[in-house]
C-alpha cells in the first residue's frame, strides 16, 4: 500500500482484457496446447477486439464454440493460469479511500477519469455527486466525499491496495438470477468469469438471464439495493452446441446479446504429430502400451475427422498424402513440407487444386498458399465447416472414457486396441462405416509393416553384434555416396564393414535398386538427406525381403502365418533383449508386438 496523487493513479494501469492478452504472450499460455494454430491466432484477434470494446466502457464476452474434446476448456484453463501468474508478478491495485478498500476491487482508472477533469475548487461545492459521471462504486464515491475539504480533495487520503484477482466458473442458466450470482460477479471483477453453456438449451432459459448479461455487457450492473457495480472483467463462454443459432421465434430476448458476443470457433487437431503430443500428455490411465500405439491412435483420430468421401475414395497412398498434407499444414512447417514433397504428393495436390501449376510458379507467393488451399479443400466445403471441425474421435474423450472405465473396473497393466474399438462402437463419435473399414485397413497395413521392421531390425543387430553401429554408419555413408551429387567418388570400404555386411545384405542389389530410385518410390530420407540406418532398413523391409539374406533360424523364429511364434528359438532372447534394452520396450510390449504381427490386424484382441 502506498500514498499516491490522482495523476499517478493510472500511469501503468491497464484494463483486464489488456492484461489477459499480455499474460498469454508473457507466460506462453498456449505452449501446452498442441496443434490448432489457427484457432489460437483467431483467439488472440478476438481478444484484441475485446480490448477495444473494453476501452469503450463495456464488458466484452467471448464465446468458444466447438465439439466436445476439441480443447475449449483446456484453452480457458491455460488463459486463467497465465493470468494469475502474470498478476502475481505484475502488481495490480484498487482504491483505498480514507482507510477503506474498495469492496469491488475496481480499477483506480475510474477515479482518475471521473474526478481529475473537474475543477472542484472553482465550483466550491462540498458535494461531488453532481459533478462526476457514475464511474466509481457508491462506496468509494461516499468515501471520496468524506475527504473533500473546502472543495478540495485530500490526496494523502487516497491510497492503493494491491489485489489478487480470482476467476469464477458458472453454468449458464437461471441461476444467474439468484442473489448468489452477485458474489460471483464481485469475485471475478478485474479477472475472468467463465460460463459453461455446454448443456444449456436457450429455449428454456428465463429471458431475464439475457437481460442480465446485456446489463453486464453495458457495464450497467447493480446490487439488489440499486447501487451500480463498476466492472472490469473478461467473460469467456464455451459451448459445444449451436449456441449462436436460433430460429426467429426462439427467444427474441437473446438476440441483442448474441449479436454482441465475439465468437471463436475451436476445431479439433488435424495434425497427427500434434495429436501424438496431446495423447502423451493426456491422462490415459496406463503406462504400458503396444509399440507405436499413440502413433496409430493419432492417425486413426485425425482420419476420423476428415470427410468420409475423401477416405472412401482413396487408397493407402492417398491416405498417407492426406495425413502428410494436414500435418504440415497444421504445424505451419511448410518449408520442410516442400522439401519432402514427392511426385505422388505433387500429383495429389494437383488433383485438389486445378490451377496447381500456377500456384507453384509464383515463387513470391506468401506462405506457400497452394499447400494451405489444398488442405482447405479437404477440411472445408463451400465455406462451411466439415467433419474436421464438428465430428470425429477425440483423444481427450478417449482418455476420459478410458480413465473412467479403468477407475470403475479392475485395473490392467496394458492398453489394448479393443478398448478403443469398443469406444468407437459405443460412443456418439462414430465414423462412417465404409470410412471406418478403409481407415482400419490402412492402420492394419502400417502395423504389419512396423512389426516386420522391428523384428528385422532386431535380427540384423543380432547378426552384427557389438559392431552394429559401425555397420550402420558404413552402409549409411555408402548409400549417401551413391545418391549425393556432392560426392566426387564412391565410398571406400576401408574398414571392411560392407564386406562383412555382404554376408547378410545383397549390397550390389541395394546399389542398383537405389540407383534406379526414379522408377520406384523410395523414402525421401534416403534420396534427399543423410541416410539413417533406420531409414535404410525400413526401405529394405517395405521393398521386400529380397535384400536380406534370411536364414532358416529367422524363418523358424517368425513361424507361419496364424501359428504361434517359436519362443524356444535361439533368436528369441536376443530380439527380446534388443527391443527392451536398445529400443526401450517393456516385456509386455514385446509380446503385444508379436501378437499384432501374428494376427495382422489393429483390433486383434476383439
Amino acid at each position: 500500500m502506498g500514498s499516491v496523487g490522482l495523476e499517478g493513479l493510472v500511469e501503468k494501469e491497464e484494463s483486464t482484457v489488456d492484461r489477459v492478452r499480455k499474460s498469454i504472450i508473457t507466460e506462453n499460455a498456449f505452449n501446452d496446447i498442441y496443434g490448432i494454430k489457427d484457432v489460437k491466432e483467431n483467439l488472440m484477434n478476438a481478444l484484441e477486439q475485446a480490448s477495444f470494446i473494453s476501452r469503450q466502457g463495456y464488458t466484452p464476452i467471448l464465446l468458444l464454440i466447438g465439439p466436445s474434446g476439441s480443447g475449449k476448456t483446456e484453452i480457458i484453463n491455460s488463459i486463467v493460469r497465465a493470468y494469475k501468474k502474470y498478476s502475481m508478478s505484475n502488481e495490480m491495485f484498487t482504491l483505498n479511500i480514507n482507510g477503506t478498500k474498495c469492496h469491488y476491487n475496481e480499477n483506480p482508472y475510474n477515479l482518475y477519469r471521473s474526478i481529475l477533469p473537474i475543477d472542484l475548487e472553482k465550483d466550491g461545492s462540498d458535494n461531488v455527486t453532481n459533478h462526476k459521471r457514475p464511474d466509481i462504486c457508491y462506496q468509494c464515491e461516499r468515501n471520496l466525499e468524506s475527504i473533500i475539504e473546502n472543495g478540495k480533495i485530500s490526496p494523502e487520503k487516497i491510497k492503493l491496495d494491491r489485489v489478487f484477482p480470482q476467476s469464477s466458473i458458472v453454468e449458464f442458466g437461471d441461476s444467474f438470477l439468484l442473489p448468489s450470482f452477485m458474489g460471483v460477479i464481485v469475485n471475478s471483477n478485474r479477472s475472468i468469469l467463465t460460463i459453461s453453456a455446454d448443456k444449456s438449451r436457450l429455449e428454456g432459459i428465463n429471458p431475464k438471464v439475457f437481460q442480465l448479461l446485456n446489463n453486464i455487457y453495458d457495464n450497467n450492473f447493480s446490487d439488489p439495493m440499486g447501487n451500480r457495480i463498476p466492472l472490469d472483467s473478461l467473460i469467456i463462454m464455451h459451448s459445444n452446441e449451436t449456441f449462436m443459432e436460433l430460429d426467429e421465434e426462439q427467444k427474441r430476448e437473446s438476440r441483442p446479446l448474441l449479436e454482441r458476443i465475439i465468437k471463436v470457433n475451436v476445431r479439433r487437431n488435424l495434425s497427427y504429430s500434434q495429436e501424438i503430443k496431446l495423447a502423451e500428455e493426456s491422462k490415459i490411465p496406463v503406462k504400458n502400451m503396444v509399440p507405436h500405439f499413440l502413433d496409430y491412435l493419432a492417425k486413426l483420430n485425425v482420419l476420423s475427422r476428415i470427410d468420409s468421401e475423401e477416405i472412401i475414395s482413396g487408397d493407402n497412398e492417398r491416405i498417407e498424402n492426406i495425413l502428410e498434407l494436414l500435418d504440415y499444414y497444421d504445424s505451419s512447417n511448410l518449408k520442410e513440407f516442400e522439401k519432402k514433397m514427392t511426385q505422388s504428393m505433387s500429383n495429389f495436390l494437383s488433383k485438389l487444386l486445378p490451377d496447381y501449376s500456377s500456384y507453384v510458379s509464383k515463387k513470391d507467393l506468401e506462405e506457400n498458399r497452394y499447400i494451405k488451399d489444398a488442405a482447405h479443400g479437404i477440411i472445408y466445403n463451400s465455406n462451411e465447416y466439415k467433419s474436421g471441425w464438428t465430428s470425429g474421435i477425440s483423444s481427450r474423450s478417449i482418455s476420459s472414457i478410458l480413465d473412467f472405465n479403468y477407475a470403475s473396473n479392475k485395473s490392467r497393466d496394458s492398453l489394448l486396441f479393443s478398448d478403443i474399438a469398443s469406444y468407437i462402437y459405443k460412443n456418439e463419435e462414430k465414423i462412417d462405416e465404409q470410412a471406418y473399414h478403409k481407415i482400419k485397413g490402412y492402420i492394419d497395413s502400417i502395423i504389419t509393416n512396423d512389426v516386420d521392421f522391428e523384428i528385422d531390425y532386431a535380427l540384423l543387430s543380432f547378426y552384427f553384434g557389438e559392431h552394429f553401429n559401425d555397420y550402420a554408419n558404413a552402409i549409411s555413408e555408402y548409400v549417401d555416396s551413391m545418391i549425393s551429387a556432392k560426392q566426387s567418388q564412391e565410398f571406400k570400404d576401408t574398414e571392411g564393414y560392407l564386406t562383412e555386411a555382404g554376408r547378410y545384405f545383397d549390397v550390389d542389389g541395394l546399389k542398383n535398386q537405389i540407383s534406379a530410385f526414379k522408377f520406384k518410390k523410395v523414402p525421401l530420407g534416403i534420396v534427399n538427406y543423410k541416410t539413417k540406418f533406420e531409414d535404410l532398413l525400413h526401405f529394405l523391409v517395405s521393398t521386400g525381403k529380397d535384400f536380406i539374406k534370411t536364414e532358416n533360424k529367422f524363418k523358424n523364429f517368425i513361424g507361419e502365418s496364424g501359428k504361434d511364434i517359436d519362443r524356444n528359438s535361439e533368436l528369441y532372447p536376443y530380439i527380446k533383449n534388443f527391443l527392451t534394452v536398445k529400443r526401450g520396450y517393456f516385456d509386455e510390449a514385446v509380446e503385444e508386438a508379436l501378437k499384432i504381427y501374428k494376427e495382422g490386424t489393429l483390433f486383434y484382441d476383439q
